[in-house]
């Protein structure tokens, strides 16, 4: 990297130290390979691969549209694919071994004991669970049960008043005559009220021989005589929407 040393004795309005204020145009290599590896060997330890385990990319990553998710995904796939072939046969190499074998038992990192416990209180909490439903159920059935006997105690209250009103007006009806000694042309005369007689049928005033006479003397008089009028006048009723009609005007 190139540095620039000042002289203490430089004047500061010399033209060849920018100011603050100032553009510079010296450009800086960002990327300097040669300064790069030469602090990169000054830090390096001399250690086996095995305990840095680092392995470098054959190829550089080359991705044309680093926004397209599938390209960048597949670049990486391509390097950690490459980086475990290369690990395998380095540790292969080393006589290092890396593959578990077929009877590794490992152990578990919480004793027996401490899952016993975690056991026994899952099992508490479920119970408890289990017990709380159980209550709750059980307050619905009182809550339940309480609400029937209070709506069968409503019922009977309801039939015993309706037994006592249905008693009252029992008591109030009057009694039925009965068809006995004196009563019995009261009821015999109720009943036949509305019934022909020989009387009642014989008193028909339109065919009576002066009403007819007198009804052909005035038979243009439509109005003296409605029964022996030959047209009878007939009030029809207005329609739906004349009706309407005539209770807006009201209104």
């Amino acid at each position: 990297m190139e540095t620039m040393e000042i002289e203490s004795g430089t004047d500061s309005s010399d033209s060849s130290v920018p100011l603050l204020n100032e553009t510079s145009e010296m450009e800086f290599e960002i990327n300097n390979k040669s300064a790069l590896r030469k602090n990169y060997d000054q830090i390096k330890l001399d250690v086996p691969w095995v305990e840095t385990q680092s392995i470098v990319s054959s190829e550089p990553s080359m991705i044309d549209d680093i926004n397209n998710d599938v390209e960048r995904e597949l670049t990486f796939y391509k390097q950690a694919l490459e980086a475990t072939i290369e690990g395998r046969k380095k540790l292969m190499t080393s006589g290092i071994p890396f593959s578990r074998p077929d009877d590794y038992f490992a152990e578990m990192v919480k004793s027996d004991e401490h899952m016993s416990r975690i056991r026994r209180k899952l099992i508490d909490e479920e119970q408890g669970i289990k017990a709380s439903e159980e209550a709750r159920r059980q307050r619905e059935l009182k809550k339940f049960e309480r609400k029937g006997v209070e709506d069968t105690a409503v019922d009977d209250d309801f039939e015993i008043a309706l037994d006592e009103a249905a008693a009252e007006d029992n008591n109030n009806r009057p009694k039925k005559l009965q068809k006995t000694g004196r009563n019995k042309k009261r009821v015999m005369k109720k009943r036949f009220a509305k019934s022909n007689t020989a009387e009642s049928s014989g008193n028909i005033p339109i065919f009576d021989t002066k009403n007819i006479k007198k009804g052909l003397k005035n038979s243009n008089d439509s109005n003296s005589n409605p029964r022996l009028s030959k047209k009878k006048i007939i009030k029809s009723r207005p329609g739906k929407a004349r009706r309407q009609k005539e209770r807006k005007n009201k209104k």
